[in-house]
C-alpha cells in the first residue's frame, strides 16, 4: 500500500503546484485578485500541508512519523482557515461605509494597512510563528502530548488524554465555524458577486460537515479501521477545497474572458440605452411599465427582441439561429395589419416591407432599425416619468453605494480590469 500512497504524494505535489502557479501568473484577473491571490495561495498551502501530513504516516506506517506529522495539524489548519477567513475579512472592509463619507475616505487613507493584501499576510506569519512556539513548548512540556487529534496519533484509548484532546478539537471548530459563519452573513448581506457567496458557503458546509462526521467516529475504543476512514474523508475534504479555493476562481477567470460586463455608475442611469443594459434597472422599468396601461411594455418587449437580435450579429450566431429570429419577430408584430396603431404606419409598412425578404430565406442586421427606433423614441418618453419616481431614485442610491464599494476596491487592488 505504501507505493500508492507514495504515488498519491508525488500527484498532490504536482497537482497543488500547477495551481498556485496558475494563481500568481493569473493574479490580475478580477475573480482571483479579489480573493487576495496572496493570501489565496496561503490558504492552498494549508490545504496542501494537511493532505501531506495525512499521506506522509501512511508511507512510513510508523508510529515517529504519525506523531511528527500530527504535531503540525493544527499549524496547516491554521493555514487552511485564517487565511480564508482574512481574505473575505479584506473584502467586508471595503463594503464596510460609515454614514459619513468623508470620515470614510480618511481612514482609508490614514489606515490603508488595513486593506492592503500585505497587512494580513503578516498577520497570517505572526499567528502561525506564535502557533508554533506554543505547540512545541507545550509538546516538550506535557505528557502523552494531548494537544493533537486522535485520528492522527493516539498514545492511549483511555483516560483524561482522549478526553484533552476531544475537548481541544471541539473548541477549535466551534471557534472556528462561528468565525466563518460571521463572513458568511457579512458576504450575503453585501450582494458580492465573482460566486464568492458560493464559495464561502460551501467551505462552512464542508467544514462543518467535516469536522462533525471526525467528532462522531473518533471515539476511544475504536479501530485502526476507522482511524483509516477518517483519513480517507480527510484527504476527500482536502481536494474538495483544492476545488473551491483554487480550480473554481482560476476556472472563472478563463470564464469571464469574453464578458461585456461593467462597473454602472450612477451617472449611467440618465442614459436609457445604458439603464436598460443592466439586470436590475431592466427589471425596476419593465416592473413600472406593467403597472401602467396602453402599450407601454409593448415597446419595451419589441425593442427587448430586436436587440437581442441584432446582438447575434455582434456574436456571430449561426445563420439558421438568426433566420429564426427574424421569423419570430416577424409573425409577432409584423404579420398583420397594424390595427391597434402600436407602430406608426409609416414604421410599420416600412419595416414589414423588409421582412419580405425573409420568404427567401434574406435577413439582415437593421432589417428592424425603424421599428427600434420607434420603440426606443416611446419609451423615453415613459423613462422621463420613472426618473421622477421613488423606486429611480432608490436605484441610483443602491448604484452610489456599489459604485463608492467598487472603487474602494479598485484603489486597493481587489478589482483589476479584467
Amino acid at each position: 500500500m505504501g507505493i500508492w500512497w507514495l504515488i498519491l504524494l508525488i500527484f498532490n505535489v504536482l497537482f497543488y503546484g500547477a495551481c498556485c502557479f496558475v494563481l500568481m501568473k493569473r493574479s490580475s484577473f478580477t475573480s482571483i485578485s479579489i480573493r487576495s491571490p496572496k493570501l489565496l495561495i496561503l490558504n492552498n498551502l494549508g490545504n496542501f500541508f494537511m493532505s501531506i501530513i495525512l499521506i506522509i504516516p501512511n508511507i512510513f506506517d510508523d508510529n515517529n512519523s504519525r506523531k511528527i506529522s500530527s504535531l503540525f495539524y493544527y499549524l496547516t489548519n491554521l493555514l487552511l482557515v485564517v487565511p480564508f477567513c482574512l481574505r473575505f475579512q479584506r473584502i467586508v472592509k471595503c463594503c464596510d461605509i460609515k454614514s459619513d463619507e468623508r470620515l470614510d475616505l480618511q481612514e482609508l487613507y490614514n489606515k490603508r494597512q488595513l486593506y492592503e493584501e500585505n497587512y494580513y499576510i503578516k498577520f497570517t506569519l505572526i499567528a502561525f510563528i506564535i502557533l508554533t512556539i506554543i505547540l512545541i513548548v507545550l509538546d516538550c512540556i506535557t505528557f502523552n502530548d494531548p494537544f493533537t487529534p486522535n485520528f492522527l496519533y493516539r498514545y492511549t484509548n483511555a483516560g483524561n488524554i482522549f478526553k484533552i484532546k476531544v475537548i481541544i478539537w471541539q473548541v477549535i471548530c466551534f471557534i472556528e465555524h462561528i468565525i466563518i459563519l460571521t463572513y458568511v452573513y457579512k458576504i450575503f448581506v453585501n450582494k458580492l458577486k465573482q460566486k464568492l457567496r458560493f464559495e464561502i458557503i460551501s467551505f462552512f458546509i464542508i467544514w462543518f460537515i467535516y469536522t462533525n462526521i471526525v467528532s462522531l467516529l473518533d471515539e476511544p475504543d475504536k479501530n485502526k479501521e476507522n482511524d483509516e476512514l477518517i483519513t480517507y474523508i480527510s484527504l476527500g475534504v482536502c481536494y474538495l477545497f483544492l476545488l473551491l479555493n483554487a480550480v473554481l476562481p482560476i476556472l472563472i477567470s478563463f470564464s469571464y474572458k469574453y464578458s461585456t460586463c461593467y462597473h454602472f455608475t450612477p451617472k449611467l442611469m440618465n442614459n436609457l440605452y445604458l439603464f436598460l443594459s443592466n439586470e436590475n434597472c431592466y427589471k425596476q422599468f419593465s416592473n413600472y411599465l406593467n403597472g401602467l396601461n396602453g402599450n407601454a411594455s409593448y415597446y419595451l418587449k419589441l425593442y427587448t427582441q430586436i436587440m437581442n437580435y441584432k446582438l447575434g450579429f455582434k456574436l456571430k450566431i449561426d445563420n439558421n439561429q438568426g433566420f429564426l429570429e427574424a421569423s419570430a419577430i416577424r409573425d409577432e408584430h409584423f404579420n398583420n395589419v397594424n390595427a391597434d396603431g402600436k407602430l406608426s404606419k409609416e414604421v410599420f409598412d416600412n419595416v414589414k416591407k423588409e421582412c419580405e425578404g425573409l420568404n427567401n430565406n434574406h435577413f439582415t442586421e437593421d432589417m428592424f432599425d425603424d421599428a427600434l427606433q420607434y420603440s426606443f423614441n416611446e419609451l423615453g418618453k415613459y423613462f422621463n416619468d420613472f426618473r421622477k419616481t421613488d423606486s429611480f431614485k432608490e436605484l441610483y442610491e443602491e448604484f452610489y453605494l456599489t459604485s463608492y464599494i467598487q472603487c474602494k476596491m479598485c484603489n486597493v487592488g481587489l478589482i483589476n480590469k479584467f
